[in-house]
């Protein structure tokens, strides 16, 4: 990462903050100096200090900034009788890049206020840092170059782009080999329900976005332009029939070394063992098709790609190990939650947990649930959370589930992002730890919250029904992520 310094001060013999005879040069010296030390990675380049407006030097530190990966502005004095200094920091920022506009506490405050004022509320992706301790600048630098990292990242979806899917013999044999793993679970009506969805061989497909996963189906190719241009993220998509081909190559006994960890780790099992093999096999699948397509995430239409056959097994457990290895995964090709894991990956090195929500307004509270939480929910090197190994939500007596024993009396923070919209919505409270009931999908992380104003303040056009939840008050490092990508907060609670 190359990070372009800009120092914006008096001069040593100026009238003003923090004083005449102020060595300018001294500071801003001693600023890189613990800069490079402190990000020895970072390529730190510029660093002049300009105290007046000076078109030639201008046109210098713009090309310097465009050849940059982000800028960091820091006003170091200022005198009101040249307020045509702010124009070069204002300039500089109208380039675009992730900007960290800083300002050195007695020194540079006036002209600080007077720059921000002039570029605040345009889009502008500007993290502004009026701070008398220097480490909240080092800390918005860490955020800036986990956003760096997280660019040239691809997300590998499986969808169909067709409206109507029609199942071969093929696909209906794979569909009832994974009833016959649950049979001992089925009863006679139970068994006479599922055969009726499978007798109709055409399964429909949403290919407008209507549902809130998929909104990216709505406009595909402006989706793409905006996830590169502000994210640095890439979509490939692949034909569903290769999570067969994939699965089929995965060598049983390896998946029965998997399984037994799982087992092992597991409070209880619900389900047969040979599911769970089953889904081993799946997450080793999973994981050869990530690394064979140079991708760093996978999301599947859960539904339709089930019901079509084109994949043997649910999900569920595979997403939540691979999540907890910090490869993202996803439910329902849900690219908006995809992006959301991706940040919290890259802003805070934690995990999140992707779901629906239900509220409880007389309780003032909140229910976020899904099939597929990851373990590792306090940082991918910390000890996983406890869990037990049941069925699928919905499919009640199908799939395999880990239900996670979440925590309570932690602070939770839910984000989610909307690229179409260039919009965070962001939601705080307290964890209530794991509600245990059968109905819906089955890890449900209960949250003290401000239900009501959560009601008031969705929508479902913008950030549709998923979320995603991290433990841990988080919610200045992802607010200032929002600002250095542009992206508009919008505070739920």
């Amino acid at each position: 990462m190359k990070l372009y310094v800009l120092f914006v001060g008096k001069g040593t013999w100026g009238i003003g903050w923090p004083y005449i005879g102020y060595d300018e040069e001294k500071l801003c010296k001693s600023i890189l100096k613990r800069l490079e030390k402190t990000f020895p990675q970072i390529e730190f380049i510029g660093g002049k200090i300009v105290s007046k407006y000076d078109l030639k030097e201008l046109w210098e530190i713009k090309q310097g900034i465009r050849g940059s990966d982000g800028l960091l502005i820091y006003i170091v004095g200022n005198y009101g009788t040249n307020p045509m200094i702010d124009s070069i920091g204002v300039e500089a920022i109208k380039i675009g890049k992730p900007t960290i506009l800083a300002s050195y506490m007695y020194g540079g405050d006036w002209g600080f206020i007077r720059m921000y004022e002039r570029i605040r509320g345009k889009g502008f992706p500007v993290l502004p840092i009026a701070s008398s301790n220097f480490n909240d600048v080092e800390k918005a630098i860490r955020i800036m170059e986990g956003l760096y990292r997280m660019r040239g990242k691809k997300i590998l979806i499986f969808t169909f782009d067709k409206a109507e899917i029609v199942r071969s013999e093929e696909d209906n044999k794979r569909l009832l080999r994974e009833l016959s793993m649950f049979k001992e679970r089925l009863g006679g009506a139970v068994m006479k329900g599922f055969m009726k969805i499978l007798s109709n061989n055409r399964v429909k497909v949403d290919v407008h976005g209507i549902d809130q996963a998929i909104q990216w189906k709505r406009d595909e190719d402006k989706y793409r332009e905006i996830l590169k241009k502000i994210f640095g993220l890439e979509m490939i998509r692949l034909n569903p029939e290769k999570l067969n081909e994939y699965y089929e190559k995965i060598d049983v006994e390896d998946a029965k070394r998997v399984a037994e960890k799982w087992i092992k780790e597991a409070e209880k099992i619900e389900v047969s063992h040979q599911s769970i093999v089953n889904s081993a096999r799946l997450y080793l699948a999973l994981k050869k098709l990530i690394k064979d397509t140079g991708c760093d995430a996978i999301g599947i239409e859960c539904c339709p790609v089930i019901l079509s056959g084109k994949m043997p097994v649910y999900p569920c457990m595979a997403f939540s190990k691979l999540n907890d290895e910090g490869i993202i995964a996803t439910c329902e090709a849900d690219m908006d939650s995809a992006v959301t894991l991706f940040f919290g990956k890259y802003v805070i090195n934690r995990p999140g947990m992707m779901g629906n929500y239900a509220l409880d307004i007389p309780h003032n509270r909140i229910t976020y649930l899904h099939c597929t939480s990851p373990t590792r929910l306090h940082g991918y090197n910390n000890p996983p959370l406890k869990y037990y190994i049941t069925t699928h939500g919905e499919s009640h007596f199908l799939g395999v589930s880990p239900v996670i024993r979440f925590p309570s009396g932690e602070d939770v923070t839910t984000i989610k992002i909307s690229v179409f919209h260039r919009k965070i919505c962001i939601r705080y409270g307290k964890s209530l730890g794991l509600i245990e009931d059968e109905k819906a999908c089955r890890d449900k992380l209960a949250v003290e919250t401000n239900a009501v104003k959560i009601l008031e303040k969705h929508n479902q056009e913008i950030f549709g029904w998923h979320k995603v939840s991290f433990l841990g008050d988080f919610r200045e490092e992802f607010k200032a992520a929002a600002k250095l990508l542009g992206l508009e907060i919008v505070e739920e609670t």
